[in-house]
């Protein structure tokens, strides 16, 4: 059977061409996102750098819930502490080092750590350590020497430092102060406490007991406990690819599953003589896999190759555009081709099966009637399949409202795609038979004719055109229509008339919002900071979006629509405000784990209504010293009165004074940016696959038609007459594809709008009709081009 199958592929490459190439593109797609997500989750193993001479390293937890699964990852930026009592502990265990890290900003280089802390890496000192608390010591390369006087960013504001010294190190650079004042600076916090390797690990283990969420680190996986300034982008590059290797797998086993049930398909009349000739069921249907397997495993390993040559490119794009840290790569990693590889051979079986049932199930007294016509478009297994896709795609609609939703939006589009594409033989004819397909003429009621008599084999040239306009414009308007509604949601509750950000790369410090609300005509100044709260819903932990804000005053700047209690009372470090989708009332205890993993309980003072563009949680600005690694605002929000201005007492402190509208447009192009090329890092590839999927499924629809245009040809049709019929038949194609795929965008808007409704005071709907516009015109070049090139080789 295998070298009957290796003769009929030989024998019939041109038809194969197209699944093949389908399928080649499909694993070097796969391959491509697969490497990329390796390498952003894992990569080779990386000694320690700052770690490197201790040999037992203790950190603060890495994550909220103990371990417990969901979204409980720490915030980029944040760093767990140790207990002041779990670090009496260790210390009398042996010689220990306190490591710690307070906010502190020169140029590049970030982080007042103690000079203690030089001797956990290796390192040579031009000058002397620091003694006096306005001592520092810089890493190498620095632009100044031993005796300069520069200005460092702190929390408490602009600091005049001398330099002592110049430290030579493969460590990452640090600004090292004495150990008083990087305690005070670390506002007494420890990050880290190192131990020699006679302190043993168990005497660790069991000193540290009633901290199960602490860290003992050895070997490599010390590196663990050092900070990671890009673990940020490196979060954000593993979810992009993420969504975008999920997209890439439904998407590839669509088309490459289409793309083998049509070539399968075409084939019809060759299953039916092959039936009535005696061939059993079992053995078409062990012919047509085998097929398969012959195409699929050269197509597999071709893909898996230009995968791999397209990995470092595509990460390396990412890396410049902002997607992932600078120096982000592919990693030659064997399992993601070896995956890759075994879905697309998978897909080709899988695509293969359903039609070799189809063909194997004839009767041989069926066969001539079976293969000459095609009786039945639509088969119960296939209505079922089709509705219950647009059936699931109902439930998902409300999870659009969470903070995944641009990732539910592919789904929903997913599954509509895919109910379309299953019912589209159904749905061909109805169409066609629309007045406005009903074209006069011979042309068009051949054409019309054509399509209704075959309907499966439109439906399969419809699915790719389908599928391309109707992921873009799902996609393209989702993000657009996610991003109005967001930035609309923020601009209903910002009521401040202007924003204090920071003038350069240094954050605000903590002196400036005192300072600001001491001006006269400042009627309010409100520091504000983003942050992560994270609560256990049964066996999960949820992550949930916080602002640390000055309750008693955050009426005067923000709108918060409260249907319960009083933010006036969000004061202390043990109260909390929420939102109405949390489920708690006023009064009741909420249990929290905070950006820097640490548990607390407090005191429910306020509920509110749910808000696009306001946090699920609100916090009391004094917990911000406790619970974060940059303890300062990322913005006071103003209220002024009329002439008032605070820029001559803001500039000093390295702050700028901006109009709230202009602030917020300045978010909003800036997450426009970021979301138009994440979107053409998720979906770029897929629509240039699925763009390719309308080449070759144009391509074999009109290459098996030749006898019947070499037929129409004798019978008098004129070259330009066939190349009309063709022509409009593709049209048709064309147009069907584009309208199902319109119907895919307009559900998909329909659900946004369904999920954001009730939290939005108006629910702007945004189409980017450039794109979406140029993306249908390449469709009907490929159409056209793909589908009369056959035909001009049959009439020459």
């Amino acid at each position: 059977m295998i070298r009957v199958a290796v003769r009929a592929v030989a024998a019939r490459w041109t038809n194969m061409a197209g699944s093949f190439a389908a399928l080649m593109l499909g694993v070097a797609l796969l391959t491509t996102t697969g490497l990329a997500l390796a390498s952003a989750y894992g990569g080779p193993d990386r000694p320690p750098r700052w770690y490197t001479v201790p040999e037992i390293v203790v950190a603060g937890p890495s994550q909220a819930g103990g371990g417990t699964p969901g979204n409980s990852m720490l915030p980029p930026g944040e760093r767990g502490h140790i207990p002041a009592e779990a670090v009496s502990r260790l210390t009398s265990l042996g010689r220990a080092v306190l490591d710690r890290s307070g906010y502190a900003r020169l140029g590049n280089t970030t982080g007042a750590r103690p000079w203690s802390a030089a001797s956990l890496h290796r390192f040579t000192l031009t000058g002397r350590a620091p003694a006096a608390d306005d001592d520092i010591v810089l890493t190498a390369p620095a632009d100044h020497l031993p005796g300069d006087v520069v200005t460092v960013a702190t929390a408490e504001g602009p600091r005049r430092f001398t330099v002592t010294g110049i430290v030579r190190t493969s460590a990452p650079p640090a600004l090292y102060v004495t150990d008083r004042e990087a305690a005070r600076l670390a506002r007494d916090r420890v990050v880290a406490v190192a131990l020699p390797g006679s302190a043993g690990v168990e005497n660790v283990r069991a000193a540290l007991a009633a901290w199960p969420d602490l860290r003992i680190l050895t070997g490599d996986a010390r590196r663990l406990a050092e900070p990671d300034p890009e673990a940020g982008l490196l979060i954000v590059a593993a979810s992009l690819l993420g969504t975008t290797a999920g997209i890439a797998a439904v998407v590839a086993a669509f088309v490459v599953s289409g793309t083998f049930a049509f070539g399968v398909t075409q084939r019809r009349r060759e299953f039916a003589l092959l039936r009535a000739a005696g061939a059993t069921p079992r053995q078409t249907r062990r012919l047509v896999l085998w097929e398969a397997a012959v195409v699929g495993v050269p197509a597999g390993l071709s893909g898996c190759v230009a995968g791999v040559v397209a990995a470092p490119a595509f990460t390396h794009w990412m890396a410049r555009v902002g997607l992932a840290p600078a120096g982000f790569g592919a990693h030659a990693v064997p399992w993601p081709p070896a995956v890759a590889f075994g879905i697309g051979l998978a897909m080709a079986v899988a695509g293969a099966w359903s039609a070799a049932r189809r063909a194997g199930a004839i009767r041989p007294v069926e066969a001539l009637r079976e293969a000459t016509a095609e009786r039945r478009p639509m088969t119960r297994t296939r209505w079922a399949f089709g509705v219950g896709a647009l059936a699931v795609a109902v439930p998902v609609i409300p999870l659009l409202r969470s903070p995944e939703g641009s990732a539910y939006t592919f789904a929903v589009a997913l599954l509509l795609i895919l109910g379309l594409t299953l019912l589209a033989p159904a749905l061909v004819p109805f169409l066609v038979r629309t007045p406005p397909f009903a074209v006069r003429g011979p042309i068009g009621v051949l054409g019309r004719a054509s399509a209704l008599a075959s309907p499966r084999r439109v439906a399969s040239t419809v699915a790719p055109v389908l599928a391309t306009v109707g992921l873009a414009g799902a996609a393209l308007s989702g993000m657009a229509t996610f991003s109005a509604a967001g930035a609309q949601g923020l601009r209903d509750h910002v009521t401040a008339s202007s924003v204090v950000v920071p003038a350069g790369r240094a954050a605000l410090p903590d002196s400036l919002t005192g300072t600001v609300r001491r001006v006269a005509g400042v009627t309010a100044a409100v520091p504000v900071k983003a942050g992560m709260a994270y609560d256990r819903d049964k066996d999960m932990i949820r992550q949930h979006s916080a602002w640390f804000v000055d309750g008693p005053a955050v009426r005067d700047v923000l709108a918060v629509p409260v249907s319960a209690g009083s933010l006036a009372e969000l004061t202390g470090t043990a109260t909390v405000a929420l939102s109405r989708s949390m489920g708690l009332a006023v009064g009741r205890r909420m249990t929290l784990w905070l950006g820097d993993g640490a548990l607390v309980r407090l005191r429910v003072v306020a509920v509110f209504d749910d808000r696009m563009g306001l946090p699920t949680v609100l916090l009391p600005w004094p917990m911000v010293a406790a619970h974060s690694a940059v303890p300062l605002p990322d913005a006071v929000y103003l209220s002024l009165v009329p002439g008032a201005s605070v820029d001559a007492v803001v500039r000093p402190l390295g702050g700028v004074v901006t109009p709230t509208r202009a602030h917020l447009s300045t978010l909003d192009a800036e997450f426009d940016r970021l979301s138009q090329i994440a979107l053409l890092a998720t979906i770029g590839m897929t629509l240039v696959y699925t763009g390719i999927s309308i080449a070759n499924t144009q391509t074999m629809g009109t290459a098996n038609r030749t006898a019947e245009l070499s037929a129409l040809r004798l019978a008098g049709a004129t070259p330009g007459q066939l190349l009309r019929i063709v022509g409009w038949e593709a049209v048709l194609v064309l147009a069907i594809g584009t309208l199902l795929g319109g119907v895919v965008t307009a559900a998909t808007l329909a659900g946004i709008g369904i999920a954001l409704g009730p939290v939005t005071s108006s629910m702007p709907i945004v189409v980017p009709w450039p794109p979406l516009l140029t993306i249908i015109g390449g469709c009907a070049v490929l159409t056209l081009t793909f589908s009369l090139a056959p035909v001009i080789r049959v009439v020459r």
